[in-house]
């Protein structure tokens, strides 16, 4: 039996799917392992392997297909534990990195501190300015030589970074590389003579985009992660091929695909934040089977909630993206995050003396109250507990009690200082966590001119499905389907399993319309021409997918620009034509009608190509028959549950998700309970299972016949 295995390693759990040729899928996780990654990541696959009942040894010699999904460049990057790196700019620009546009101090925090510049301050450098050295030479515009390189200059810069300053990694970022490499790539020959040991980045093989700060930022991350995380990459390949892996070890990439992990370490940025584009790409897989057109990705872990949009069947792309404050170039997938997780710390503020949610994190250690790990801050998940929706005795199958005496002390605490009991406080822990998210997915739905009604929300990670049945029925979605069930927590590590092979190929070049059509034929033919030269290289040269995007925008525009797809074949003047009226309907839908410049003109400025090899993974198992009647094993009896929305204690029924059917539909007040979450089903809300083994929750307004329990007690009762 073949096994194709995805892995993602959270903040808080390492999760794991394995899907086998008859389509089953088997899911679990375990706490990450922070201070040895591949601790963690075995003990998953222990546990995987007692879910497929067969031992470690023969799933991972059965397996076809491995894929990891990893924050370690997330935790270079924010622990500042990377590589010691020094960068090469052009002379006059050294400080670019260290100016950050002016805007360092609030790019990525939350819009409230914008009014608040005391509260701010930029990040740590990524490179220190005794570290960055300038370099005489310069490209212009077109691509012209203007200065050629000073090799003296070069050579002197490099010997005082590695032998005086130490410098394991180097990043090399020339302004307009991207229109002529030359100058960059002469000085890498020179690094390599010097000092064949570093690690280099160039910018025009990272981010070969207008935009010196993002480009260049995108550039020193690369070499900033690049080291250990190839060390990590090799590591973790090393023992799963001791362990009995007979294939190349697969690493998640943003652009929603994965790359064998020897192709990854080439360019290490594009793994960063992968594990939320994972979700978003199992996401898609199954509103493809859905038929479920837009849909809003929510992922909401430990540490953060993550929103990725899906329109007319595919995720949005972005070109650019902010870390730590650091704003970069990149094409991915467009994901959004928040601090807003179940280990989000919940504390008095001083200035409002009222409850506040997050930014700050509990994190996997010590981790909230409950997990008995030390923590002494109550956290979102501890009000979940304390309220009830979360089992203390059967959370992860029952392998993980959780304090809920614990959890109730440390919530009491704090609510004693606002003058609310612990069920009262914990309450509003969760109303602030829900419409926090609830916000951010406004935000982003609205802000792009779409209208969240038209959505359906997909809710998982380990929160996600816990919350959903408050955040989600305030935007006035079409409905929530909780993925896959009991797999709903382990969905990043779907989309790791599932991924196929992706890679972006890219050029900026200005394309004024009406478009020089020769030119932009033989750009896109020869971007073309690359990408499956480089699948080839991977020994992928069957079952490819091109497909063809431009960034376009009205003259002089410098932010509002949109990604459009190209045709097919060559583009001749009615295709260019279609291509423009595309742009002007599309730019109207997000930013009104008649707010395009059409006076000033629309240019196409760059051109990439996605190429996709398409990868064998066996089709999901689905349930033949319907089932109305709920099998006696579903049914755990009873539990007193303080709901937060009705801010009172309802005797509520308790469900095993583990054994719903196809067709089978609970009523609210509920709680369906699975091995890796639980799935709260409000007041007037139904929870009916498909044939895919989704959980799929629907709003009503309906609420009579209610039996409320007048009780400040803490008991639980039935489960």
């Amino acid at each position: 039996m073949g096994y194709y295995i995805g892995l993602d390693g959270g903040g808080t759990f390492t999760d794991g799917v394995a899907m086998d040729e008859k389509g089953r899928l088997y899911f679990a996780k375990a706490p990450t392992t922070t201070e040895n990654f591949s601790i963690g990541m075995f003990n998953v696959l222990s546990a995987l392997a007692e879910e497929c009942g067969t031992t470690v040894e023969n799933l991972i010699a059965s397996t076809e297909r491995f894929s990891l999904g990893t924050t370690v460049g997330t935790n270079l990057l924010v622990e500042r534990n990377g590589a010691h790196t020094g960068l090469l700019a052009t002379a006059g620009h050294g400080d670019s990195i260290l100016m950050m546009r002016g805007s360092g101090r609030i790019t990525g925090l939350d819009p409230e501190l914008y009014f608040h510049p005391q509260a701010t301050s930029k990040p740590e450098p990524l490179v220190p300015r005794n570290l960055i050295k300038e370099i005489n030479e310069r490209i212009d515009y077109q691509g012209q030589v203007v200065v050629p390189v000073n090799v003296e200059e070069v050579e002197a810069a490099v010997r005082s970074l590695v032998d005086d300053q130490g410098v394991t990694a180097i990043a090399v970022s020339f302004l307009w590389s991207f229109r002529n490499p030359a100058h960059e790539e002469q000085v890498v020959e020179i690094i390599k003579r010097i000092a064949p040991e570093v690690y280099v980045s160039c910018s025009h093989q990272v981010a070969p985009r207008m935009g010196e700060y993002e480009r260049t930022v995108a550039t020193v991350i690369n070499s900033y992660i690049a080291p250990k995380s190839a060390a990590y990459f090799a590591s973790a390949a090393k023992r799963l091929h001791e362990a009995g892996l007979n294939h190349p070890l697969l690493i998640m990439q943003v652009s929603g695909g994965i790359l064998p992990a020897k192709k990854a370490v080439e360019n290490p940025l594009t793994s960063l934040g992968s594990g939320p584009v994972g979700g978003l790409i199992g996401s898609a897989a199954l509103a493809r089977s859905l038929g479920h057109d837009n849909v809003i990705a929510t992922d909401m872990g430990g540490t953060s909630f993550e929103v990725g949009l899906i329109v007319n069947g595919e995720p949005l792309v972005t070109d650019e993206n902010v870390i730590d404050q650091y704003r970069y170039k990149l094409l991915q997938l467009q994901t959004t995050s928040i601090a807003c997780g179940g280990g989000s710390l919940a504390r008095l503020s001083p200035f409002s003396k009222s409850i506040r949610v997050g930014p700050a994190s509990a994190g996997a250690s010590p981790g909230p109250v409950c997990y008995r790990r030390g923590g002494t801050e109550p956290t979102v998940t501890d009000a979940d507990v304390v309220l009830g929706l979360l089992s203390a005795e059967s959370f992860l199958g029952g392998r993980m009690p959780l304090d809920r005496e614990g959890a109730r002390q440390a919530i009491g605490l704090l609510g004693k200082e606002v003058g609310l009991n612990p069920e009262e406080a914990a309450a509003g822990i969760m109303k602030i966590n829900s419409i926090k998210a609830a916000e951010l997915i406004r935000q982003q739905t609205v802000i792009r001119g779409y209208d969240p009604r038209d959505f359906h929300v997909y809710a998982y990670g380990g929160a996600g499905p816990l919350h959903a049945f408050m955040f989600a029925q305030e935007l006035g979605v079409k409905g929530v389907v909780i993925p896959l069930g009991n797999g709903a927590s382990t969905l990043s590590a779907f989309g790791c399993a599932t991924s196929n092979l992706v890679r972006y190929f890219e050029a900026e070049e200005m394309f004024n319309y009406p478009f020089q059509l020769d030119q932009l034929n033989g750009l896109i033919a020869k971007l073309e021409k690359d990408a499956l030269d480089a699948l080839a290289e991977m020994g992928k040269a069957e079952n490819i997918t091109l497909e063809r995007f431009g960034q376009m925008r009205y003259g002089g525009q410098w932010l509002h620009n949109l990604l459009m797809r190209l045709p097919e074949g060559n583009i001749g003047p009615n295709e260019a034509e279609a291509i423009i009226q595309d742009f002007s309907t599309t730019y109207d839908t997000l930013y009104g009608s008649g707010a395009g410049q059409v006076s000033q003109g629309v240019e196409l400025f760059s051109v990439l190509i996605r190429a996709t090899a398409h990868l064998h993974r066996p089709d999901q198992a689905v349930q033949e028959q319907p089932v109305s009647e709920l099998a006696d094993t579903t049914k755990r009896g009873t539990r007193t549950i303080f709901w937060p929305d009705q801010m009172t204690f309802i005797e509520s029924q308790i469900y095993d998700g583990r054994y719903l059917r196809f067709g089978n539909l609970v009523t609210g007040p509920a709680v369906v309970e699975l091995p890796h979450t639980s799935i709260p089903v409000g007041l007037g809300q139904t929870l009916e299972c498909d044939a895919f083994g989704n959980l799929v929750l629907q709003f009503k307004q309906e609420t009579k016949g209610l039996k409320k329990v007048n009780d400040s007690s803490s008991e639980q009762k039935g489960a």
